[in-house]
């Protein structure tokens, strides 16, 4: 994606958060320890702005394409334990930098006339007047951002009422906490209004507590539907998977919408830097199926990202202890390959479930198996090779077999059943 010409004049803490760098050269820092300096004590933060600045970069260079109108709303502003003066390690400072580049270039690369406004909402005093005093040195070729001081609850219908109803709108639900926030009684609003997307934190870690206390079972039974308790039955990554399956659904039955405009989910789990346990659940929520896949070819990235923020943390820990600080970073590294599992296989065949059936494959396609799954695209694009290594499925259109790109669904490239 094209950038700004002024972006190199921005401090990196911006660019760091969202762009992969390789270093070279063992002897020095890296990009994600400089990173991680800035976000210590939340590092988990660091992979939620990652991906909230990787897609929202796109989106708004996408949905500028066709629309002269967009919005950018985060209902719970903050912004909380900054340690940079611009704010670019918070979700303000990162989305006011990306709303002025992607209009810029919008306007300079691609002859777009697009209108980029936003709403801050903060019902705390002393962060919002942070807020105002920052907003007020924000780039003047967008709109000056809107501060609300008022509670979310507050602000939904006035935030629809300030909406156009031909404006694009990006909303980011960002909470510390979730009762009378997440659920999709309160979210149905957004989620029903046509031209937007939503990006929800989900606090996992505090939720999943709850679900031992039977206090919580009217708040847990607002999150996740009736008879919730059978998916509570089970641990681990099964509990985590039904439980959050339920809450989208829960989400996409909110809507009461079908077919191609349905809303469309997908889950990104960020775990502690330090352990491998889900702190938060990030739930994008979209009715458009292109801009599910976008979110999730970035979140590709990011997952990438956080396995080496965490591998980085364990490192400089080493590092303390030894007294040899600043001597390891974990840029370079590359997670290990693993194999496709059956149950991605499985949904590649469900789809082809006789001998020369046919199935043209594009974005609609891709979006219907990310959210049965939940499979990264690599992970499905592996799934598929191997099916076609073992001649059950052919790719019609490859002239060769590929090891990365097996299928193209930008060309809506066409797989035929043969066994």
């Amino acid at each position: 994606m094209e950038r700004h010409a002024g972006d190199g004049q921005r401090r990196h803490g911006l660019r760091e958060i969202y762009r992969a760098n390789t270093i070279r050269g063992m002897g020095m820092k890296g990009v994600t320890q400089q990173a991680l300096e800035h976000y210590e004590d939340r590092e988990h933060s660091l992979v939620k702005h990652a991906i909230l600045a990787s897609y929202l970069q796109r989106c708004l260079m996408i949905v500028g394409q066709w629309s002269s109108k967009i919005a950018y709303i985060d209902c719970f502003a903050g912004p909380w334990k900054s340690q940079m003066s611009d704010l670019s390690d918070t979700s303000p400072g990162i989305a006011i930098h990306l709303m002025a580049d992607c209009q810029a270039t919008l306007q300079e690369k691609h002859h777009k006339q697009v209108r980029v406004r936003s709403v801050f909402v903060e019902s705390d005093a002393q962060r919002a007047d942070l807020l105002d005093a920052h907003v007020q040195q924000a780039p003047t070729n967008i709109v000056r951002p809107e501060i609300w001081r008022k509670s979310f609850q507050d602000a939904i219908p006035e935030i629809l009422a300030w909406l156009e109803p031909d404006e694009f709108a990006f909303v980011f639900v960002d909470p510390f906490g979730w009762k009378d926030v997440i659920e999709s009684s309160v979210l149905a609003p957004f989620l029903k209004r046509d031209r937007t997307e939503l990006l929800i934190t989900f606090m996992w870690n505090f939720i999943n507590l709850a679900t031992g206390h039977t206090e919580q079972e009217a708040n847990l039974t607002a999150v996740f539907g009736k008879d919730w308790q059978a998916a509570n039955a089970y641990s681990g990554d099964a509990k985590h998977r039904q439980l959050m399956r339920r809450y989208r659904q829960q989400l996409t039955t909110a809507c009461d919408g079908s077919g191609l405009n349905r809303l469309r989910t997908a889950v990104l789990p960020v775990e502690y830097a330090n352990k491998k346990k889900v702190i938060f659940n990030l739930v994008y929520a979209t009715h458009n199926a292109t801009g599910l896949v976008v979110f999730w070819e970035q979140a590709e990235h990011v997952v990438a990202q956080q396995s080496r923020l965490k591998l980085q943390h364990r490192l400089d820990h080493v590092a303390k202890q030894h007294g040899q600080n600043d001597l390891f970073n974990a840029d370079a590294h590359q997670d290990e390959p693993h194999l496709p599992s059956y149950d991605l296989k499985q949904a590649w065949l469900a789809r082809l479930p006789n001998v020369d059936d046919v199935l043209v494959v594009d974005t609609i396609v891709m979006a219907d198996l990310i959210e049965a799954t939940d499979g990264l695209l690599s992970d499905l694009q592996k799934a598929l090779g191997e099916l076609i290594k073992d001649g059950t499925i052919e790719n019609v259109n490859a002239k060769r077999p590929r090891k990365v790109h097996v299928v193209n669904y930008r060309n809506k490239e066409q797989l035929r059943r043969l066994k």
